[in-house]
This record gives structure tokens, sequence and C-alpha cells, in this order.
């Protein structure tokens, strides 16, 4: 089993190096030279979020809470890209940019731009981080070695085909993996033992329920958490790239809708495995346990070939995940923070940043190695600076301010961590999203006053 696993990862590797052939610029190393076929572009936006927490976390979340509780992933998720596909692919295609950094810069200036460009390179961190984290996981339970090795290790692998293929390397990876995920969720569903749904009427009360009670604040918790990735990933440099990787417009709002679609129906499928192990073994998610209830399910029940494959499918959902994710902080440091270091060629300077951004959140692995902390904050953060800046600069140009998006961004992320220290009964990202709306508002009305003042004088 070992063995295998260990091929297919250097086969991914090679898949990669291949790839790496067709880049000759930056613009090809960081958005494939907008050359991605419908295929491609579909496969990388699956690929966005599709990691360790859908397959390993959803699944124990699911057999420990319920449906409501999975809320923010896969559906979530899968409404982020629906959004994409049906709101901000054609305006994120039609942008003069080369980094959603720069776009800031165009609707609100500079000092907007070298406020949010590091709290975008920030917000990706985490995430990276608890994707290294679930790879050296894999290689320690096959390999036997320390996490702290085994995640060094799952660095450099990640590294060795994202520093020279750069987002060609990532949608070739992310493509040939894709079938893997694919076909190893359907096989977990799969071989299952027969009949086994038959006892979903022994499931707790409310335990598939996908709307919450109408009581108390459970409706603001509810809208949240599909905020969290629906709203908080829109904002960000990754999805910009990935969208703008397509061949066409056309092909971006495609790809969009369809990895939406694509998305929910391979994600219900760890739900699936979830409701089983409530079902059957719930002594796997009693207490804390080192060993995830879905793997403990796959050593149980599949057969070896059919494991094979569900490994196959992890490491191949947790590659995808890191590598698109080193990339994303990698372009908005190169091009947006290094661009005034003309000693380097483009290229080389955003090849330095991936391998910057790797070894700074490989460092955070040693520090931190819980999955869950490490990406609680990721799309928060971003929802709640973020997000109403974007809405303006792309939909509202005449209530562009750049005192507005500041004071958004900056109130926004303020009141968040007030509101989440003070544990309100309220969710934090409320207050913060709402403050964040009220900065801008705030802001422009303030600048444009300033502004009339000093025409009257």
């Amino acid at each position: 089993m070992g063995l295998g696993v260990i091929l297919y990862v250097l086969a991914s590797i090679g898949v990669g190096l291949w790839a790496a052939r067709r880049v000759k610029n930056s613009q090809d190393f960081l958005v494939a030279g907008r050359r991605l076929p419908l295929l491609w572009s579909l496969s990388l936006l699956f690929s966005t979020w599709f990691g360790s927490e859908t397959i390993l976390g959803a699944s124990e979340t699911m057999a420990r809470e319920g449906l409501l509780a999975v809320i923010e992933d896969p559906f979530g998720s899968a409404l982020c890209l629906f959004l994409v596909g049906v709101w901000l692919a054609k305006p994120f295609y039609r942008l003069p940019v080369r980094t959603f950094g720069d776009f800031y810069a165009m609707c609100f200036g500079k000092w907007t731009e070298r406020i949010a460009t590091p709290l975008m390179i920030i917000s990706y961190f985490g995430w990276i981080a608890a994707q290294l984290v679930a790879l050296g996981q894999v290689i320690a339970h096959f390999s036997g070695w320390a996490l702290p090795i085994s995640t060094a290790i799952a660095t450099l692998l990640i590294l060795s085909y994202t520093i020279w293929g750069g987002m060609w390397s990532v949608a070739a990876v992310d493509l040939a993996q894709n079938v893997v995920i694919i076909a190893g969720m359907f096989l977990l569903v799969l071989f299952l033992p027969n009949g086994w749904w038959h006892s979903v009427n022994k499931l707790p009360e409310g335990f598939l329920s996908f709307f919450p009670k109408a009581e108390g604040y459970d409706w603001l918790e509810y809208l949240g958490a599909w905020m969290i990735i629906g709203l908080g990933s829109l904002p960000q440099q990754d999805m910009y790239q990935r969208v703008v990787s397509a061949r066409s417009e056309g092909v971006a709002v495609r790809a969009g809708i369809g990895s939406a679609l694509l998305y929910l129906s391979v994600g219900l499928l760890p739900l699936i495995a979830g409701i089983f192990v409530r079902l059957y073994h719930p002594e796997w998610i009693e207490g804390v346990s080192d060993v995830s209830p879905i793997l403990r399910l796959v050593e149980g029940y599949l057969p070896g070939w059919v494991q094979l494959f569900f490994w196959g499918a992890l490491v191949s959902a947790i590659m995808s995940s890191a590598s698109g994710g080193i990339l994303a902080p990698a372009a908005l440091f190169s091009e947006n923070v290094l661009a005034r270091w003309p000693r380097f060629s483009e290229l080389w300077k955003a090849r330095v940043c991936v391998m910057i951004v790797a070894l700074v959140c490989y460092f955070m692995t040693l520090y931190e190695q819980n999955i869950y902390d490490l990406v609680a904050e990721s799309s928060i953060f971003s929802l709640v600076t973020l997000f109403w800046p974007m809405v303006v600069g792309l939909h509202a140009p005449r209530w562009r301010s750049s005192l507005g998006a500041i004071l958004s961004m900056v109130g926004g992320l303020i009141a968040y961590y007030l509101a989440k220290y003070a544990t309100t009964a309220i969710l934090p990202l409320w207050y913060g999203f709402g403050v964040s709306a009220i900065g801008y508002v705030l802001g422009t009305v303030v600048e444009r006053s300033f502004i009339h003042y000093r025409h009257a004088a």
C-alpha cells in the first residue's frame, strides 16, 4: 500500500514537471498564459478547496453533529464557485491587471493596495499550512517517521513541481488527480455494506435537517456558515488566478458553474460516509482520537485496491489545494511587494516567492498542527475586510472611495477580532461584515464631503 502511494505521488510530480515545459514567462507561470481549455479550467476551479477538510474534516463533522454542521463545506464552497460562474467570471476576466492586489490599486489607489495585499497574503498561510500538515500525516502514516520530518518532505514534494511550472503544473496535476479523487470517493461509498441506508431512520431527530429551527441566533449562524467560504473566498488572489487562466471569458463562466455542480456532487460522498459511521460505529467519534473515523472506515471495510484509490484521492486533494494555495500569495508577493526590484526577471522573482511562501507555511506547522485551527480564519479574514471594496470596485465605479475602502478593511478586521475575543452571542463575522459595510459608507461620505469643501473653497 505504502509503495503504491509513493509511486502515485512521484507520478503526480512527473506530470507537474512535464507541464512546466510550457512556462516561458511570468504570465505562463502565474495564469498559464490565459490558455486553459474548459476541462482544465473546470478541474482547476474544482480543486480550489477540495482538500483534507472536505474528505476528512467534513465526514467527521457530519458523523458528530449532522448536516447543519457541514454547510460551510461542501455547500458554501459550491456556492462560491457558482457565484464565480454567474457573477464574477466575466468582470474578473476583463480586468486589466495581473493580480488582485492590482485591482485594489486600480480602483482605490496605492494606499488601499498596500493594505489589501498583506491582508490577502496572510489569509493564505493557515490554509496552506493545514494542507502541508495533512500530507505530512499521510507520509507519517506509511513511513513511521516523525510528523515534522514528514511535513518537511510534504513541503518539498509540492514545491518540486510548483516552483518550476506554476499554474501550468498546478492545472495539469489537478486534471490528472481529479480523476482519482472522483473515483476514490465513489468507490468509498460503493463498497459500504449493502442495505445500510435502511437504518437512516435511527439517526437522531434533526440530524439530516438542512434548515435550522426558527429560534434564537440559529439563522444568523446558518447564513454565516454559507458566507464564510461562499462569499469570503470571492475577493481572493487564487480565485482570480484560476478564473483568468481560462482561454476566454465564456470558458471561465462555464467552468465556474460546472465546477460548482461537480464540487457539490463529489462533496456529498464524504458526508454519506459520515452518516454510515454515525449509524454503525458511533464509538469512533467519542472523545478525541488521532485517527480520523473515515480512515478507520477505509481500513475496516474496503478491499486493498480500493484503499489504494482512496489514499490516492486523499493525497490528490491535498496536493491540489496546497500547490494552488502556495501560488496565490507568491503571485501577490512577487507582483505587488517585490515589483520595485528590477534585478531579477519576473519569472524568477515569482519562483523565489513560491519558495518563500512554502517555507513560511512549513515553519507555521512546527507550532500548530491542528488542521482545523489552521484553516479557521482564512475565508473569514477576507470576508470581513475585502468583500465590500471588491463589490463596489467591480459593480459601482461611481462610488469608489479610497478612504471608504481603507475604513472598510481596517474597521471590519478590528470589529471581528473584538467580537471574537468578547465571545459575543452573535457570530463575530457578522460584526466584522457589518462594520466593514458601514466603514465603506462612512469613508465615502467623509471623502466626498472633504472634496466638496475643497472645491467650494
